[in-house]
């Protein structure tokens, strides 16, 4: 006979499957731009990084020196965080209701599409949503412990540092603690104790990494975060259409009905911020993050992954009520099988979204809906397509991001090799965007011509600014130059003169822009002369993904920024 706080064996072996599947699904899928981005950031370690803390940059130098640089072993901590999450939050719920509700927590999680997202690509996310969960374990565990100090609150500090050092937003979990301290009468003493604010000493030490660099390089961390919030601009106007983005949003990655029960719990739990008991701790973890995003949504449309650490703190909730709900258990069978069919449905969709068009819906684009040459279908498409048809058209394969990149980076080599038999052997590439510099970098074929004068210099560059926009302003890139003192041979004057391994050398401008005709002004009036070679446009069962433009640029000249 089992015990009642231990996990049901089937439960947990359904975990394992499941894990075994998203490690073998993960591991043949092409990396994203931004998995690419992240692999970079762990090939050149360092502090902290123009957007975010070390965390992922150090979860995926200690998978990659063990597994690899593939797409297995950059993604392997991945479904191993999701089985680990799904572990801490079964224990939680448990701790806080029975093994019933935690157990169908840990379901409703992995059926949830954006957990699943999440547990199949190596980003932020999984990292941040696993520390969160931890830190939130064990501060419950700390509130229920009489020590003033004890083991789980410089433990929960830990967690919570951890999560920072992954993802900035797990600090609002001190926020979420604030308000559940202040609400609560039964825990508002704990204030008085030490405990929380050894707990907010262990965050403080782990920050120190970000603050360290962010010193040294004009807090340029926080200038991302204002425009990433969209607080930089100038007053405060509110857009409703940005609301309902937002919102529908929500819609597909939680589906349709699971969101609508989350919302539910979060209505109910709300109104119990202040009865001392895991409803409330559950929903003081939820309220701050989901109001922040939701008010500034108001302004402009965040991502989807923003608040998902409320939604997922929040799932205990949602079984907890609904097995309480007065509602006919008809009417609660009906409910509940389609809330989780469809979350299923979701899931398995985007596991693998061709399984839409193996089922027979083969027009369903994986880019926006453009033809095979890139341009765009008219509105209103074939007179003779079905509905779904219409309707998957203007939605568009968010797999996209995930598909054509080794054979784009393939093509892109053999462009390399021919601009550079046409000067000294030699050639630099340059793309557009940082998250296309990162995917191509990463599956470009070995033994390229590329000028590469030290490891950290990245096989594809970016367009150089006078502002930092990303990571790649703080690499060595092709306009910087190097100053070499020369005495001369009469007076003893000293000559200052500047060396480039790049300049009078030939490059590649890579676009992924449809639209571009011609290079950006800054690459044409640094280069002698340009012209466009090739426009690639990248399919997959006969459907358009993205277009690629390549331009061959002569004779760099230099940057004076």
């Amino acid at each position: 006979m089992s015990r009642p706080d231990r996990m049901p064996p089937l439960l947990l072996a359904g975990l394992l499957v499941l894990t075994v599947a998203r490690l073998v699904i993960g591991g043949s899928n092409e990396l994203s731009a931004d998995e690419a981005y992240y692999h970079m950031w762990a090939e050149r370690l360092d502090w902290s990084y123009y957007s975010k803390g070390p965390g992922i940059a150090t979860a995926l130098w200690l998978s990659t020196s063990v597994f690899g640089d593939g797409e297995f072993g950059i993604r392997v901590l991945s479904p191993l965080l999701a089985l680990a999450s799904s572990l801490v939050v079964w224990r939680l719920a448990c701790s806080m209701f029975d093994a019933r509700t935690a157990s169908w927590t840990v379901l409703l999680l992995n059926l949830t599409p954006i957990f699943n997202a999440g547990a199949l690509v190596m980003t932020i996310d999984p990292l941040s949503i696993f520390f969160w969960l931890a830190a939130m374990l064990c501060i419950w565990r700390a509130l229920h412990r009489q020590a003033p100090v004890g083991t789980y609150w410089p433990l929960a500090g830990l967690a919570m540092g951890l999560g920072f050092l992954c993802k900035y937003t797990n600090a609002i979990q001190i926020l979420s603690l604030l308000l559940l301290l202040a609400c609560s009468r039964r825990w508002r003493p704990v204030l008085l104790k030490p405990g929380p604010y050894v707990m907010l000493g262990v965050f403080a030490l782990c920050t120190i990494p970000v603050f360290l660099w962010n010193a040294g390089n004009d807090w340029i961390t926080f200038t991302h975060l204002k425009e990433r919030g969209s607080l930089d601009s100038g007053g405060f106007r509110i857009a409703p259409a940005e609301l309902l983005t937002f919102l529908a949003g929500h819609l597909f990655v939680y589906s349709p009905l699971l969101f609508a029960g989350l919302a539910w719990a979060l209505f109910r739990g709300g109104r119990r911020l202040g009865k001392g008991n895991g409803e409330a701790f559950l929903a003081a973890f939820a309220v701050p993050i989901i109001t922040l995003y939701f008010a500034l949504s108001l302004k402009k449309a965040g991502e989807l992954n923003w608040t998902a650490p409320g939604f997922i703190s929040l799932a205990p909730l949602l079984p907890y009520y609904w097995r309480r709900a007065g509602t006919s258990p008809r009417r609660k069978a009906i409910l509940q099988n389609t809330g989780l069919g469809l979350a299923a449905a979701f899931s398995i969709l985007l596991m693998n979204s061709d399984l839409v068009r193996s089922a027979g819906l083969s027009c369903w684009s994986y880019g926006v809906e453009r033809d095979v040459t890139g341009n765009p279908v008219p509105d209103g498409g074939d007179g003779d397509r079905s509905a779904a048809c219409r309707w998957l058209a203007g939605v568009g394969d968010f797999s996209a991001r995930l598909r054509g990149w080794e054979t784009s980076a393939a093509h892109v080599g053999r462009w390399a090799k021919a601009v550079a038999g046409e000067g000294d052997g030699q050639v630099f590439l340059i793309a557009n965007r940082y998250q296309t510099a990162a995917a191509l970098g990463h599956y470009l074929p070995p033994r390229l011509p590329l000028i590469r004068p030290s490891h950290r210099h990245p096989p594809v560059h970016t367009i150089e600014s006078p502002v930092p926009q990303h990571q790649f302003s703080f690499w060595p890139s092709y306009a910087e130059v190097e100053e070499v003192d020369q005495v001369a041979a009469a007076g003893g004057d000293t000559l200052r003169v500047e060396r480039s391994a790049f300049r009078g050398q030939n490059a590649l401008y890579i676009s992924d822009d449809h639209k571009r005709e011609s290079p950006p002004g800054l690459i044409k009036s640094t280069f002698a002369e340009w012209q466009l070679v090739d426009i690639v446009h990248v399919l997959r069962r006969g459907l358009y993904v993205r277009t690629l433009k390549i331009f061959a640029c002569y004779g760099y000249s230099g940057s004076d920024l």
